[in-house]
């Protein structure tokens, strides 16, 4: 079935090959890991209510170096970070600050990946590489500017192997300035123009290969402040770096993998934490003539005392339709996704459960990233037209056992039925994964600022030239931050 083979070849990488004309459209990284530490990309705050917006929504499974980039990199509470290799350097106190403040970042990346395809082909590639970024200090207590250069290198790529996204297309190397921006921080908020990370549920790095995505337009965003219970970004963005391409296109040729009219995308986000424990999340964008997708999400997490079992509540949609003339469906379309979760923390033990119910109308795009849907994984999304989906996921903190910092693994399996094609309504074959997953991430000692994790993911799914699809990887990455030293009164916040 060509759908299914269609669905297994760009259902994670978020570019959907759309026959399209100006007026006609053929239209056809939640990881069981509460308890594991994400780590920034461009330097984060490590209090839990600073984290990024879409990186928080994630289970930490999903969550990779550049998704919390968010670096507003505001001194004053500015903490030492728990997950990267930390060097103070000293200037003397005439310096000026542009200078005196400024942070240097180095991540240095291995990735390994195979997989053997559903329509009888394999993926495979090894790479290296990573980023450097650098961050000026304002001149003014107003102006500066951010700059970050990424490159990933082929070890091992069978050019008759090409799709793991670690390279650029044809197992190509990838080097490019991915962020170049000038800032402009007033109050509590910063105006960013030029290329820059946007960090959104449904816009985002999805850094889950050797780079991120990235995008060029403005944007204005809430300074990181955990005495506010709101924080916000809105923008406009006119082109996009996809995380296995060295070119900016358009938002409109990304979203439809062709060339066609330029149009760029408008978007807001808002998350409100009202209480203690709970929080908010809306989200939406919009390309004039092609798409508009929202994003709501509300979450509880009950904040038990250390040693009781801790229940977090969640529930998000996703709902999406076609606009305009440029890109319409036959016919034009209108769709969600909707999904819950219950989680529960006890002694070094994650039990998650989780499920989701995608719309008869169409399957959903994600052309600008990844998906904070709570059965989102490795592989698959579980988002086809009329799909349902049931997980379940158990994850222990190995180092807690062993007394080894920052070791933890897990197991996920997720079950989906009910999927169609939405234009023909014709059946296609249910679909499972199942996720295992080890990590060590030591956050103190002479090891800090090392990541390995492994992971093996496998689906099921009948029709195919092969019934199943296993996956392997294997990241290793290293992240030294630059930076002058910490304020005195700013207390170490270790994450959870």
């Amino acid at each position: 079935m060509p759908k299914i083979e269609c669905r297994d070849h760009l259902l994670k990488t978020g570019r959907r090959r759309l026959p399209i004309g100006r007026a006609a459209l053929g239209f056809g990284i939640a990881g069981a890991l509460l308890g594991a530490a994400p780590a920034d990309a461009q330097t984060v705050y490590s209090n839990p209510e600073q984290n990024s917006f879409y990186s928080s929504l994630l289970p930490p499974s999903h969550n990779e170096l550049a998704d919390q980039e968010r670096l507003w990199w505001s001194l004053k509470k500015f903490p030492p970070q728990s997950n990267m290799h930390e060097v103070y350097w000293q200037m003397p106190p005439d310096t000026p600050a542009f200078f005196r403040d400024s942070m240097l970042q180095y991540v240095a990346r291995s990735y390994l990946l195979t997989r053997d395809n559903l329509n009888g082909t394999k993926s495979s590639a090894w790479a290296a590489g990573g980023w450097l970024a650098y961050r000026s200090g304002l001149i003014a207590d107003m102006f500066g500017v951010h700059a970050a250069f990424y490159t990933s290198q082929p070890l091992w790529a069978p050019i008759d192997q090409d799709g793991t996204r670690l390279l650029a297309p044809g197992q190509n190397s990838i080097g490019v300035l991915g962020q170049i921006y000038g800032r402009i921080q007033i109050a509590d908020q910063e105006i960013r123009i030029g290329r820059q990370l946007v960090d959104t549920p449904l816009i985002n790095p999805q850094d889950n290969r050797m780079v991120p995505n990235t995008f060029e337009g403005g944007t204005l965003v809430s300074l990181p402040d955990p005495d506010r219970k709101y924080d916000y970004v809105v923008g406009y963005l006119t082109t996009m770096k996809a995380r296995d391409s060295n070119d900016f296109i358009s938002m409109t040729d990304r979203l439809t993998d062709m060339d066609v009219v330029n149009r760029g995308a408008a978007f807001g986000m808002i998350r409100v934490r009202p209480l203690p424990g709970l929080s908010f999340v809306a989200m939406d964008y919009a390309v004039p003539g092609f798409i508009n997708s929202s994003f709501g999400q509300v979450e509880y997490d009950f904040q038990q005392p250390k040693g009781m079992p801790n229940w977090i509540v969640g529930a998000n949609v996703i709902g999406q339709r076609s606009i305009g003339s440029d890109f319409v469906s036959t016919p034009s379309f209108q769709t969600y996704q909707a999904s819950g979760k219950v989680a529960m923390n006890y002694m070094g033990w994650t039990l998650f459960v989780a499920g989701s119910i995608t719309g008869d109308g169409s399957f959903i795009y994600s052309p600008y990233g990844g998906k904070p849907t709570y059965t989102d994984m490795q592989q698959r999304s579980f988002d086809n037209a009329g799909e349902k989906a049931l997980g379940a996921s158990a994850a222990y903190d190995v180092g807690s056992l062993f007394g080894i910092s920052g070791l933890s693994t897990g197991i996920f399996y997720t079950q989906g039925w009910g999927l169609r094609n939405a234009l023909t309504a014709v059946s296609i074959p249910d679909e499972r994964e199942l996720d295992l997953w080890l990590q060590y991430r030591p956050s103190d000692g002479p090891l800090k600022g090392l990541r390995f994790k492994t992971q093996y993911g496998q689906i099921w799914q009948d029709g195919n030239v092969r019934s199943s699809s296993p996956e392997f990887r294997v990241i290793v990455d290293y992240t030294i931050l630059f930076r002058p030293p910490p304020p005195a009164a700013a207390p170490l916040v270790t994450k959870y």
